[in-house]
């Protein structure tokens, strides 16, 4: 049998998912909720026998078996309470919530109701990154040494939209690579304050740097994990379904020829398989609530992007608050 779903919320990236929803043999769609009216005709041609309703407990009442929650982030946290509540497995666009507290609740109200909670981390589901993952964990890179990340957005928006916004892909993917503990976290705006770079150590070690910006002239979706072996990239823009591996002795620092002596970095290129990582991750929530398996991004670890993401946002105000008085 299909799982009866409920997305709530259809706006851009909500219609996205419903197209998801609508192409999986897995999901029978029974309602869609939101609260502007063309939106939900949109959603009519997506979803043509699903309830279009204006409320959460519209959609609820459609006896859903999980609900999709994609509105705007200061309503995750309640809207994924209500539904578990009533007995419905969630899915969660990132950020889960814009506190900690309100997103630790979330995660623990799951885990004590016994559902399924997942997040939309999307980049955790995209095939390079996926291998990327693999090859980092099975050590062939050698010792992990840094992770840079550079998520540049045309759309617009401020440093504290973007770091809530555009911050949880990336550290989404360093906590899957490297699950130790934060010892460090602080954030920098750039002179303009259009970007902010977020800067890390982990306890093991591994240094990171990660660049956002909601308002810039170009779009840019990079990735670099360094290694003492190898260092991998990951250009999302240029090659989605491609990995770069840099060999040699001085690849990890990222150098063409290193101190004297060393070699200089052999390129190569790995084709990795493509899947829309959007269908990936929607079909990885629903075979979780069919088999009742814990998914891959849980609620417990939204949770804990969202601490890292207030922890770091600390230390961006009282920049911004300078930046505001000099102006």
């Amino acid at each position: 049998m299909s799982v009866r779903v409920a997305l709530v919320g259809c706006g851009r990236w909500g219609e996205k998912i419903l197209r998801a929803l609508s192409e999986s043999a897995r999901a029978r769609v029974v309602a869609v909720a939101d609260v502007d009216r063309g939106r939900l005709a949109r959603a009519r041609a997506l979803a043509p026998r699903a309830r279009l309703v204006r409320t959460v407990d519209d959609a609820l009442a459609a006896r859903v078996d999980a609900v999709l929650i994609a509105t705007p982030a200061a309503s995750h946290a309640e809207l994924a309470l209500r539904a578990l509540e009533a007995g419905a497995d969630v899915f969660v666009e990132k950020p889960l919530a814009l506190s900690a507290a309100h997103a630790d609740r979330c995660a623990a109200r799951a885990a004590a109701l016994g559902r399924i909670g997942m997040v939309g981390h999307l980049l955790r589901y995209h095939p390079s990154v996926v291998h990327l993952v693999a090859l980092a964990r099975e050590r062939r890179l050698g010792e992990l040494v840094s992770f840079s990340a550079a998520r540049l957005s045309t759309g617009g928006g401020g440093a504290a939209s973007a770091l809530w916004t555009l911050g949880p892909h990336d550290l989404s993917v360093l906590a899957a690579l490297d699950p130790s503990p934060l010892v460090e976290a602080r954030a920098h705006l750039s002179p303009g304050g259009e970007r902010v770079t977020l800067e890390a150590r982990l306890e093991s070690g591994l240094a990171a740097q990660i660049e956002l910006c909601s308002s810039s002239p170009t779009k840019e979706r990079r990735l670099r994990v360094a290694g003492s072996a190898r260092v991998a990239v990951f250009d999302d823009v240029r090659a989605p379904d491609r990995l770069l591996f840099l060999d040699g002795r001085g690849a990890a620092a990222g150098s063409s020829g290193g101190e004297r002596g060393a070699l200089a970095p052999a390129a190569h290129e790995l084709e990795v398989p493509w899947r829309e990582p959007l269908s990936v991750e929607i079909e990885h929530f629903l075979r979780c609530v069919e088999e009742r398996t814990p998914p891959l991004t849980p609620l417990d670890e939204g949770a804990a992007v969202v601490r890292t993401l207030e922890r770091v946002e600390a230390t961006l105000a009282p920049i911004e608050a300078r930046a505001v008085a000099a102006g």
